[in-house]
């Protein structure tokens, strides 16, 4: 029997409609608000580089970010492999960390989104599919467990709650009349 494969799995409500967490997922650009300049210092989305545009299967784009309790910073490598909108949202990635003996791994992010009567219910799965030189802290059992137990999950957990409020902001203004537009009609008479 093989080894289980580590996961962290967050599941939270929101207030938009699946169709909006997705669309906000599917376009790369917001990536680097909500996984980025949104996010903590200490772990946080630097670039991207992608297409413009929704992606779809086989969209491929590259990232680099800041790793928590480390002076190294992370490179990656996506693939879009599940767009099926508005239900899920998944990628692949091939994720490099530090110069020599460099810790790499490769990843899948998975995003689950169900409507609900409040909105929708967005669940990120994180799998670790593997992983050759683990930074010494990933090496060590007990606190590759914490790490998989605590650490991703406060990080993913975050990424998510920001992820939700960009895409709650977004149908809010989506759904606002335009500046200017009339909001119902006037029926005026001459005196």
């Amino acid at each position: 029997m093989g080894q289980e494969l580590p996961t962290a799995q967050i599941s939270l409500p929101s207030k938009a409609r699946p169709e909006a967490v997705y669309d906000v997922l599917a376009d790369l650009t917001t990536h680097l608000e909500w996984g980025g300049a949104r996010q903590s210092r200490d772990f946080r989305l630097l670039s991207l580089e992608g297409s413009p545009g929704p992606a779809t299967v086989g969209t491929t784009f590259s990232s680099t970010g800041t790793i928590p309790m480390s002076v190294r910073h992370w490179e990656d490598g996506s693939t879009v492999t599940v767009a099926d909108r508005p239900q899920v949202f998944e990628f692949t990635t091939e994720a490099r960390a530090g110069e020599q003996q460099a810790m790499r791994a490769r990843y899948r992010h998975r995003y689950e989104i169900s409507a609900d009567a409040a909105g929708s219910r967005v669940t990120y799965t994180l799998t670790q599919l593997s992983i050759a030189h683990p930074m010494l802290r990933m090496a060590l059992p007990g606190i590759r467990q914490l790490t998989w137990r605590m650490a991703i999950p406060m990080f993913a957990g975050r990424g998510l709650l920001i992820l939700i409020a960009v895409a709650e902001e977004r149908a809010l203004l989506a759904a606002r009349p335009p500046s200017g537009a009339a909001i119902g009609s006037f029926n005026t008479k001459e005196i």
